[in-house]
């Protein structure tokens, strides 16, 4: 049942992360060169790391990273030859590794609020003892 849950993790990281890439990458094609917008668009990429942590049963911050770094090649040749290309290769790359990075942020926010919830449930019991 673990290799189950690991395994879940790992492809619904590849899933999420390839859909928020593709998604966000064909809306940024429709802006125009001169126009410099600021990337809000990558805190998109906490959402799989989010998920796919708590899907995972023990390798919470592994599965989002694996996940994520198994899309990233798919979603640059599905970027960089199926649609149109924006911008150069180097710039579509430093964008991938920066949702790589927001992905596993979005691993880590989970393992935060996992221990922050716990601890304050370890707290509501000790008071009430």
């Amino acid at each position: 049942m673990a290799n189950y849950r690991y395994w879940l993790g790992i492809v619904s990281s590849f899933l999420l992360f390839s859909l928020v890439f593709l998604s966000q990458k064909s809306v940024t094609v429709n802006h125009s060169a001169v126009e410099h917008q600021s990337e809000i668009g990558l805190l998109l990429f906490v959402i799989p790391g989010l998920i796919a942590s708590y899907l995972s049963i023990k390798k919470h911050i592994l599965c989002p990273l694996l996940g994520a770094l198994i899309a990233l090649p798919l979603c640059l040749i599905i970027r960089y030859i199926g649609l149109l290309p924006g911008y150069s290769l180097w710039q579509e790359l430093a964008y991938a590794v920066s949702a790589v990075f927001w992905c596993v942020l979005g691993a880590m926010l989970y393992l935060f609020i996992r221990m922050i919830s716990q601890t304050l449930e370890q707290l509501r019991q000790r008071k009430r003892q």
